[in-house]
């Protein structure tokens, strides 16, 4: 524990170069000390001595390494608590100057344990809708442990902005693990440059790869120039090609009932004898539980407040049994959250025979909806017809009503 000062002292006001605000090497600038306060000797911290060692050792020979290398194991253990205590000791402070020096720290390390105590740091602190350009790009680290930590101390904060990007933000399933952009080039999708991918926004298994623009690059003029058809705007786009996405949907809720038989008909595995084959059979169990067309809702839900007002471009259409669907096309839009321009790759997932076998159902009532629409207008010509023959009678009755009148006037003189 740091010895040259307590949090107590920080929390009154004098906020003092602890330890961690000496390791230039993590950007941290070192304060003077506090009107009337001495700075601290090595006979008065030798622990501080020791623990700035510690870390400059673990920059200097093993940072490099990455955490896998056993040789700095130990090394690595110390140095991620000595600035743990930091990062929340900087924290508890509650002082704003401190945010873009943790900021940058989150920025700069590897390792997931510290990046997701600076953020616990900067909510501890208190984000401002004046600090949402910093934080966006922490929403979109690599790994789901620390987007999940974003997504909780953004509340923490208060303002419009802040409000704003908490609920763009999805909740993220846990997991350590670094995961790696899909590549769009494996389904025929092209990206716009200088683009940024968007984890939590993606899932290439439900055919959806979103993106934020960064350059100077328009998304909607990028995608245009490769359209075939479009622009069009995305209720338009819903109305005009509403039976082909209804088929998808279809066979995807269907493929979903199958694989949910299936998973049905295996008895899960015995968490006491082997829990690693039943976490595995409950992992799948949830997969199956989004492989449906509720499971791509979330994507396909472009709220006004957050995405603007997208915009469509049709880039391949095919024809599939009875109908031409929409097989790739792109959804552009104002991340209103961000502060940027966004697109959302979009293609079909399911198979052309699944397609052709959820047309059997859509065209049955795509032929209903026709005959009644058919039937409806027929009704319409012949009310109008009817409307127009009474009218035409009216006015031919009032016609012959004041003739008479005026043939009687005459008759008696008037």
């Amino acid at each position: 524990m740091r010895t040259s000062q307590s949090p107590s002292v920080i929390m009154t006001g004098f906020v003092i170069a602890l330890g961690f605000l000496s390791h230039s090497p993590l950007l941290w600038a070192a304060s003077p000390p506090a009107a009337g306060q001495q700075p601290a000797t090595a006979a008065s911290a030798p622990a501080d001595d020791r623990e700035d060692q510690i870390v400059a050792n673990y920059l200097r020979d093993c940072s490099a390494k990455g955490v896998k290398d056993a040789s700095c194991d130990k090394q690595r253990t110390d140095f991620v608590a000595i600035l743990k205590e930091d990062l929340l000791t900087l924290g508890s402070t509650a002082d704003r100057k401190y945010l873009p020096d943790i900021v940058r720290f989150f920025r700069k390390r590897p390792e997931v344990e510290l990046r997701i105590d600076a953020v616990h740091a900067i909510g501890m602190i208190g984000p401002e809708d004046s600090d949402v350009n910093m934080l966006v790009p922490m929403t979109n680290d690599p790994v789901p442990d620390v987007r999940y930590a974003v997504f909780n101390m953004i509340p923490r904060g208060k303002g419009r902005a802040l409000d704003l990007l908490k609920e763009r933000i999805a909740r993220q399933n846990p997991g350590r693990e670094i995961e790696k952009p899909a590549d769009p080039a494996k389904f025929s999708m092209s990206v716009a440059p200088d683009s940024v991918y968007l984890f939590e926004s993606s899932d290439a298994t439900k055919g959806r790869l979103s993106y934020v623009a960064r350059g100077k690059t328009d998304p909607a003029q990028f995608f245009k120039a490769k359209a075939k058809k479009g622009p069009y705007k995305w209720e338009q786009f819903k109305e005009q090609y509403r039976y082909q996405l209804k088929d998808e949907d279809e066979a995807m809720d269907q493929a979903q009932q199958v694989a949910g038989k299936q998973l049905e008909s295996e008895k899960p595995p015995d968490p006491a004898t082997n829990m690693e084959a039943y976490v595995e059979y409950m992992q799948k169990l949830g997969s199956v539980s989004t492989q449906g067309s509720m499971g791509r809702a979330y994507f396909d839900n472009y709220q006004t407040n957050l995405y603007g007002a997208p915009t469509v471009y049709i880039l391949e259409e095919r024809q599939i049994g009875q109908r031409t669907y929409p097989t790739r096309y792109v959804v552009v839009y104002q991340e209103l959250a961000f502060r940027r321009s966004g697109y959302r790759l979009a293609w079909t997932t399911v198979p052309d025979s699944a397609l052709k076998t959820a047309q059997v159902k859509s065209l049955a009532e795509e032929k209903e909806e026709l005959a009644n629409k058919a039937e409806s207008e027929a009704l319409k010509k012949k009310a109008a017809e009817l409307d127009a023959l009474t009218k035409k009678k009216d006015a031919a009755e009032k016609k012959q009503f004041k003739k008479g009148q005026e043939d009687l006037e005459k008759a008696l003189g008037f």
